[in-house]
């Protein structure tokens, strides 16, 4: 489908505008019709977020953007806010836009709608942006019908991740134009201002405080129960937003790790984190850094009333003594003042862990504690653990959201970033005999 016959095929539609004259009460449209006109002149960022959503766009590629879009033939009320069109070498990719600000989310009916207009036109894509969270671009926080998503395919943003990203773009020095970089850093200026209404802080939802309430009252939790389910993918929303936040401090892209499986159908991942839940009454996840000593595991036990955070360090395997191998790992904190950190030092054939408080764990004599009464092996691995007393907070709407924020961050400036992963010595040329 070129572009011309998309043209033809709107009733209405007009191109999307850097200074759209819309009136005050229309933020989601002002929203769209800057973030549209902004992929047009910026290439790069276009690139950064039509990529994720399978668009084929090059170098070459050029994109043209519509606003308050209806077609020929389809549902005269329903008019999804935008259209992205990608036109690389005589060919179009197209997907219709629809985004949500402030804390108005999407719903079942409007997604599977505009699925179906897609459909119908031939375009390729619908894309969603809101502040819901999802942690990947194709893991959609609505559940809709599968039949809708066999030839059209759907996609999630976060206002907050097109903000990540537009500021890793300026951070790295990607966006050389001079005037295009002006452009992102006036859209990442537009998009977090309080004025705008677009961004809202994370939220736990009733149905979080519900299940913890459940817990707390030592009533069994149960697979089946919708509650369940809409708790953990508030935990699932969390995460996601930690991950973006700890980006954009620390100007690198931070992802949640996720097994295949959890990668390639967010569906078994959400059951088996019902499971979790439902059997341990907490839930993990794990935050991936570039070229950190290892990712930040985050346990909330909804039972104990914590957030768990952890880091887990290989020891090295080429020395000979037990103490110089866990020395490895407390040598990089000696100079570490924190009361709240805890060591605790994992050993192979199902020995038991060891641990110790951190400044416990730096006296020379108090240190002994952490090897067990004979036993030759060397340890496997160290882990440094912080755990947050989250009280009653746990179940309010914002109270988990806001220290496990600022938690995450002091966790990783505390610990992580100083520690380095441990690699073995190069080989050594072999003297003659």
């Amino acid at each position: 489908m070129d572009l011309e016959k998309i043209r033809k095929s709107m009733v209405k539609g007009r191109p999307a505008r850097l200074f759209p004259v819309l009136p005050e009460s229309k933020k989601e449209e002002r929203a769209t019709s800057i973030l549209l006109s902004v992929f047009t002149v910026v290439p790069d960022l276009a690139r950064e977020i039509l990529s994720s959503a399978s668009a084929p766009i090059g170098k070459r590629s050029t994109v043209t953007c519509f606003t308050e879009v209806s077609f020929k033939g389809a549902n005269s009320k329903s008019r999804p806010d935008g259209l992205v069109v990608v036109s690389t070498t005589g060919k179009e990719w197209v997907a219709l836009v629809e985004t949500k600000v402030g804390r108005n989310d999407l719903t079942t009916d409007q997604v599977e709608g505009y699925l179906d207009i897609a459909r119908e036109q031939g375009f390729d894509a619908v894309i969603t942006i809101s502040n819901q969270f999802a942690a990947l671009p194709t893991h959609h926080p609505v559940n809709v019908n599968k039949t809708k998503t066999r030839t059209v395919e759907l996609f999630h943003f976060s206002w907050l991740s097109i903000i990540s990203k537009s500021i890793l773009l300026v951070d790295s020095k990607t966006v050389s134009d001079v005037e295009q970089s002006f452009m992102l850093k006036e859209l990442i200026r537009f998009l977090e201002d309080d004025a705008s209404g677009i961004l809202s802080n994370a939220r736990m939802s009733s149905d979080w405080k519900d299940t913890c309430n459940l817990v707390h009252q030592n009533t069994p939790l149960k697979k089946s129960d919708d509650a369940i389910a809409q708790a953990v993918s508030d935990w699932h929303q969390l995460v996601r937003y930690l991950s973006i936040r700890l980006s954009v401090s620390l100007g690198e892209s931070c992802n949640i790790w996720m097994p295949r499986k959890h990668t390639n159908n967010p569906a078994v991942r959400l059951a088996e984190d019902v499971t979790d839940l439902v059997t341990k009454q907490s839930l993990t996840t794990e935050i991936e850094i570039p070229n950190a000593a290892g990712r930040i595991e985050m346990v909330v036990s909804l039972l104990r009333k914590t957030l768990d955070l952890r880091v887990n360090v290989d020891t090295p395997k080429d020395v000979k003594q037990q103490r110089t191998a866990i020395n490895f790992v407390l040598s990089q904190l000696k100079d570490s003042t924190h009361e709240d950190i805890l060591i605790r030092v994992n050993w192979p054939r199902r020995v038991a862990a060891t641990e110790l408080p951190l400044q416990r764990a730096l006296d020379e004599d108090e240190k002994k504690a952490l090897v067990p009464d004979n036993f030759k092996d060397l340890p496997t691995s160290i882990d440094i653990i912080r755990i947050v007393d989250l009280g009653g907070k746990l179940k309010t709407a914002t109270g988990l959201p806001e220290i496990a924020e600022h938690e995450v961050i002091r966790f990783y400036q505390d610990v992580v970033q100083g520690l380095k992963r441990w690699v073995p010595e190069a080989p050594k040329v072999r003297k003659k005999p």
